[in-house]
């Protein structure tokens, strides 16, 4: 387009490219080769346009994006207080960066009133020697938790995970059923049963007791 001009001025040449959508408007593509503050200065007519120059920050691409984690330990609905929790963290396609794990959990009273810092875990980072860290932690109290990972001071994919730490058992989850305890009547001397389901119960001490009265 006649009359448009585009200059790029920073800590290293950049290629650029123009395309005329011939609507009255253009597109500019531009490839910065190093990281650094770039001014990007865009004339009509030999006259600045509104806002120029642009200053643009650009970073290195981050190998944080190339981290992927994953496990029990960060799934809804699986995590449990007061049991041991773990996941995965596979770095084998990033470059070699310091790994940071931050396990925080939920806010008490105090801390909500000013009173104290907010609850963090321990966390244990094994290296696998594969490319891969499996990272430990013990939630100690039920309700909302953020696990953040950095790799190399960035971010991972979807980091801050947010997990919901659920109570270590539940008994109104546990369902019972089956013919055993049919309360309209059995006969005697005949072997009953009956079934328990408690699998979305969490993890607990399961108890039965069958009482009779006395004749």
């Amino acid at each position: 387009m006649g009359g448009l001009g585009l200059a790029v001025e920073g800590p290293s040449k950049a290629k650029r490219s123009f395309m005329d959508n011939k609507d009255g408007s253009c597109s500019v593509e531009y490839i910065p080769y190093e990281p650094g503050t770039y001014s990007l200065n865009v004339t009509y007519g030999g006259h600045q346009v509104p806002g120029s120059p642009f200053k643009v920050p650009v970073h290195d691409v981050t190998e944080a994006s190339k981290v992927k984690c994953s496990g029990p330990g960060l799934s809804p609905g699986m995590v449990c207080a007061n049991l041991p929790q773990s996941f995965q963290v596979d770095t084998s396609k990033a470059d070699v960066a310091p790994l940071q794990v931050k396990v925080q959990g939920p806010k008490a009273e105090a801390v909500s009133l000013g009173l104290g810092p907010r609850l963090v875990e321990p966390v244990d980072v094994v290296d696998n020697a594969d490319g891969t860290q499996t990272v430990n932690y013990l939630p100690s109290r039920e309700g909302p938790y953020s696990i953040s990972v950095l790799y190399g001071d960035e971010e991972v994919p979807r980091s801050p995970f947010k997990v919901k730490v659920l109570p270590s058992h539940d008994g109104s989850k546990v369902n019972a059923s089956g013919p055993g305890l049919n309360t309209t009547g059995m006969p005697t001397s005949l072997p009953m049963e009956f079934t328990i389901d408690a699998k979305d119960a969490g993890v607990g001490l399961l108890a039965v007791q069958i009482t009779f009265p006395y004749l």
